[in-house]
């Protein structure tokens, strides 16, 4: 996904950041403002233990797939229904149950009628998040999930499983600048793509992972771990309203929408960092809460706290270090003329605590 902070491209950066301050003995990696997975999925692969926590349930359903689940599905409860035939040669559960919802005859269900120009055209407001057909095949897998699970055909993980990989397709057909704060005036030629699920890259490992829904505020100070690592937002844009689209995909649960945009209820998701007035001190008691050895702060150069802020307010808990990369900035604008940015390029930071 094209992720407001995603750190795809950092995840060398900041593994040999993490690695060379920690000691061997740390096996458990608290990432506690997860967002699409990337880093706890990653460093799943290093080995350690993840603890994911975020308070998006979209980014929830991802980290449940991506992090918690350790082997492919076996989707048994589906196979007896599709009555599949298993050869040696083609039989694999996961494509099996991924090819019958792609070819699932689309419904006019409720991202149809809220967020594609068919199902809007003479409302309000006209939305054109999808395209008319890209619409009605997410409500028909979505309803498709929702009754096998309800029937009690689906394991959890098969669920998330599930919910992840339609939640991975619909964002590659949006029609946006690849946040959901406003849609197109014009259907992009990716959003004319039909909606197809694919395979998750899921990690195999021998650990128990844990994965929670929560404010990363309320869990810091009760779940213990070695590592916590913080990447919480860094300006004002709040990710409830920039991905609402999504929050309303993976819950299914048909909230009334408000403007032109069509944003849902959030008022309980807006997170402190967001905000100069609360967010230094919110860190503050982030740190000093933990019952971490290591706490690493992912930031940059152009985020509402300040570097030498963030140094002030670490420094008193233990032994600190910096290590900084240049790095592209996040552009959400697809005309770039409609925004004036301050520079290409920022400073990426990660910051290094040892607690004493």
């Amino acid at each position: 996904m094209n992720y407001i902070g995603s750190k795809y491209s950092l995840l060398h950066f900041l593994e040999k950041g993490i690695l060379r301050k920690i000691d061997s003995s740390c096996r458990v990696f608290f990432d506690v403002f997860a967002g699409t997975g990337t880093v706890g999925w990653h460093f799943k692969q290093q080995g350690f233990r993840i603890v994911a926590n975020d308070i998006q349930y979209y980014a929830y359903c991802l980290n449940r797939a991506l992090v918690k689940i350790n082997q492919a599905p076996e989707f048994s409860g589906i196979l007896k229904e599709l009555k599949v035939i298993r050869t040696a040669l083609f039989y694999d559960a996961v494509d099996v149950v991924l090819e019958y919802l792609n070819t699932l005859k689309g419904k006019a269900g409720f991202v149809y009628r809220n967020y594609c120009p068919g199902g809007t055209a003479g409302s309000a407001f006209r939305r054109q998040y999808f395209s008319d057909e890209n619409g009605r095949r997410c409500d028909a897998v979505r309803m498709q999930i929702e009754a096998w699970r309800e029937e009690g055909k689906l394991t959890e993980d098969e669920y998330f499983y599930l919910l992840a990989s339609l939640i991975d397709a619909v964002d590659k057909v949006a029609n946006t600048a690849s946040v959901y704060g406003a849609f197109l005036k014009r259907i992009k030629k990716s959003a004319m793509k039909p909606l197809r699920l694919e395979r998750l890259a899921i990690v195999e490992s021998d650990e128990d992972h844990d994965v929670y829904n929560k404010n990363g505020q309320q869990l810091v100070e009760r779940l213990p771990c070695d590592v916590l690592y913080m990447d919480p937002p860094y300006n004002q844009r709040q990710y409830c309203a920039n991905y609402h689209v999504l929050e309303t995909i993976a819950r299914y649960d048909h909230p009334e929408l408000k403007g032109v945009t069509g944003l849902r209820p959030y008022d309980g998701q807006k997170s402190d960092f967001c905000t100069k007035k609360r967010a230094l001190s919110t860190f503050d008691e982030m740190v000093r809460k933990t019952r971490a050895r290591y706490v690493f702060l992912s930031y940059n150069s152009e985020g509402i706290m300040q570097k030498d802020e963030i140094l002030q307010t670490i420094g008193p808990y233990g032994e600190v270090d910096l290590v900084t990369r240049d790095y592209q900035r996040f552009r959400a604008d697809i005309d770039r003329e409609n925004r004036v940015y301050k520079a290409d390029r920022v400073e990426e930071y990660l910051f290094c605590l040892k607690k004493r």
